[in-house]
């Protein structure tokens, strides 16, 4: 389901109603001049912070409990993607919901915070190399956490960025128009605008300077402010980063490269700084880079859905815990779609085989 189709199936649930408070909810909403109503999605800047898929879980959870400090939600949302749950959690019982999602399989974990001052996602996905934490604060916050929060990077992060919110939004999404009558469409020329927009993006938005390429749990294109840790520099050129002509542009603690293109946050759509940033990308090979990188990715899942081996953890017929399928052609290992036969393998929690068969198919 696109953007679009998720907005107009939300539109046919509600009744119509054209007032500016009840359309707060449109995606990524810029306030036009005549609303003076505050927008809660200004003075924001967004961070993007991805770590090894082996990262402690307290360390996660400790950068959780630093955003809590200096934040104050009326209440908590945990999004269990994993059982399929949503729950609604106060402070006190977020330690709770943390450890239910962070005690599943790691091969897929979503796990979400939603307050009013800040919007928090732990993410990986099944073919990720690591795991994605995203999460927007709004720029007046205490400055101590948002030391904390760069000492979280120097100290685990692969890479990071901290962008503008509104930018990252303009520069990734597609967006929704509002109309009088209160229909969503992604053409406003039918009817008058009314309440929030904004600006409309070509759909070649892969040469937008502020595009972000994400492939495998990495997130790779050119931020106001970035960190490479020493993951980084296994995709990366670690001597083009650290020669690369910015505003910033220091070593840190564990060899961390940190670089700021450019001198103030909310300055991005100067031409100097969008220029910077497109700098950034050829300089660094960024677009190559991140096409080897879906190429790889988009092999490996059509692989996964035609395996030559199937391991499943779980509790089987015979007593095992993990069943190993081997698919066979001829007696050898063959594409599943290929096979003649296969080998079904039940095995203990300890490896040990427990129960063999070949099954033919």
């Amino acid at each position: 389901m696109g953007l679009f189709d998720l907005f107009k199936k939300k539109s046919e649930c509600k009744p119509t109603n054209t007032s500016g408070s009840d359309i707060v909810s449109s995606p990524q909403p810029e306030l036009i001049e005549d609303n003076k109503q505050e927008n809660k999605y200004d003075n924001r800047k967004e961070y993007n912070i991805s770590v090894n898929e082996s990262i402690d879980r307290k360390r996660l959870y400790e950068l959780i409990t630093a955003l809590v400090e200096h934040v104050t939600p009326k209440k908590i949302q945990a999004y269990q993607y994993k059982s399929g749950k949503k729950y609604r959690y106060y402070p006190k019982r977020l330690s709770e919901a943390f450890e239910e999602e962070m005690s599943e399989s790691n091969k897929r974990i979503r796990f979400t915070l939603d307050g009013d001052e800040f919007h928090f996602l732990i993410k990986k996905e099944r073919l990720d190399k690591c795991i994605r934490i995203i999460f927007a604060l709004q720029y007046n916050l205490p400055e101590e956490l948002f030391k904390k929060i760069e000492k979280f990077i120097l100290d685990e992060a692969i890479m990071a960025s901290e962008s503008d919110y509104k930018d990252e939004i303009k520069q990734n999404s597609k967006s929704i128009y509002i109309l009088e009558n209160g229909q969503e469409t992604e053409n406003p020329n039918g009817g008058r605008i009314i309440g929030y927009k904004v600006e409309p993006i070509s759909s070649d938005f892969q040469n937008y300077p502020g595009y972000r390429f994400i492939s495998y749990g990495y997130e790779l294109g050119a931020f106001y402010r970035m960190w490479f840790g020493k993951g980084a520099y296994e995709i990366l050129d670690k001597d083009a980063l650290r020669n690369f002509p910015c505003y910033e542009n220091i070593v840190l603690d564990n060899d961390v490269t940190k670089i700021t293109l450019y001198d103030d946050i909310s300055n991005y759509d100067k031409k100097d700084n969008r220029d910077k940033q497109m700098d950034f990308r050829k300089e660094l090979r960024i677009d190559e880079i991140a096409s080897e990188l879906k190429k790889k990715e988009a092999e490996e899942r059509k692989n996964n859905s035609d395996p030559e081996i199937n391991i499943q953890e779980g509790n089987f017929e015979h007593g095992g815990v993990r069943l190993i399928q081997t698919y066979l052609k001829d007696g050898e290992i063959a594409h599943r779609s290929e096979a003649d036969s296969v080998e079904e393998r039940e095995l203990d929690e300890n490896g040990n085989e427990l129960f063999s068969i070949i099954k033919e198919l």
